[in-house]
């Protein structure tokens, strides 16, 4: 049996087509995004936990929780994981990350899924990707109702550079984009996460975003069709940059008229900024009011990152592949 398991889960970039894999959305229009997993991540901990130690639970986070019964967890997603798989024994699990909670990058459902894929292992069960996807999807839309969709389980489980497509008759696509693996390296080259220095409840913004869903549909309609174009764009033997960054300009334009909460006053500035940079395309990560913001570079110049941009913490993404997995187990 085994005893002690570490996962680990990426945390992702969603390019394009965010909002459109809202159940709200797609059970009326086809959802589309495409998005990438990183190589920053969520790393859980969990191991049979000792009769010995006087309690059933041990939840190690922000906080440390030491518990007798399962109902009393307060981390609301270890409480949900172990209640959809029935998980009965005691238990310790422990949580880190490459990057904070909060920030734009998926990072709840990172986590969420790879709780699951501890459990899973424990019990020395391997599920597939989209059983895995599907469950992190049910513990945080189905049973935490929270007001998001279903793009950042798939993308942290799959790993990759996907477009993924929902639609009510079929439910969630993945595709991988055919990409050379030098317009890749290009690509991430070109591409460059800032750091706002703001973190953000994300679930307020997205129920305001959902409040306005009747007067939202058509620009989400559009954003859906760019990502399609987006992807589309990826897959030519010679990429235009110069249109990837004006496709993700155009979808940006459409992700602000979502909610007012979106660009808070301190953000206007900083977003300015980036927007002036030369043939760039800029877009805040996640449902936004802060975290990162991911720039495109567009043009041939690779001193555009250092227009006045040097006094903010940012890095360049690499693309993890191989997404949620077990990486010890004993």
């Amino acid at each position: 049996m085994t005893s002690s398991v570490v996962t680990v889960s990426p945390l992702r970039i969603s390019f394009v087509g965010g909002g459109t894999d809202i159940s709200d959305f797609y059970k009326l229009h086809d959802g589309a995004v495409v998005s990438c997993a990183i190589k920053k991540y969520v790393y859980v901990h969990a191991k049979r936990h000792d009769d010995s130690f006087g309690e059933r639970y041990r939840i190690s986070y922000s906080k440390v929780e030491q518990v007798i019964e399962r109902s009393e967890i307060e981390n609301d997603i270890v409480r949900s994981c172990l209640e959809l798989l029935d998980f009965q024994d005691p238990i310790q699990i422990s949580t880190l990350s490459d990057l904070p909670a909060g920030t734009g990058l998926g990072s709840s459902s990172s986590f969420t899924a790879a709780v699951l894929m501890s459990l899973h292992s424990l019990e020395g069960r391997v599920p597939s990707r989209q059983q895995l996807a599907e469950e992190a999807c049910h513990v945080e839309i189905e049973s935490l109702k929270r007001p998001i969709g279903k793009q950042d389980q798939y993308a942290s489980i799959f790993g990759g550079l996907n477009l993924l497509t929902f639609n009510n008759q079929y439910g969630v696509k993945v595709k991988e984009i055919s990409i050379s693996k030098a317009n890749l390296d290009e690509f991430m080259r070109r591409s460059r996460l800032f750091w706002t220095g703001v973190r953000r409840e994300a679930n307020l913004i997205l129920s305001d975003q959902s409040s306005r869903f009747i007067q939202n549909t058509e620009s989400l309609q559009k954003m859906a069709q760019l990502a399609l174009t987006f992807h589309n764009a990826l897959e030519l033997r010679r990429i235009n940059w110069t249109q990837l960054a004006g496709i993700l300009r155009d979808s940006w334009q459409l992700k602000k008229t979502l909610s007012p909460l979106i660009v808070t006053k301190d953000l206007q500035d900083f977003i300015a900024t980036l927007e002036r940079l030369t043939n760039c395309g800029v877009k805040i990560l996640g449902a936004g009011g802060g975290g990162f913001v991911y720039v495109i570079n567009g043009s041939s110049n690779e001193s555009v990152w250092s227009h006045g941009l040097t006094k903010h913490n940012s890095f360049s993404p690499e693309i993890d592949f191989k997404g949620t997995r077990v990486i010890s187990r004993f």
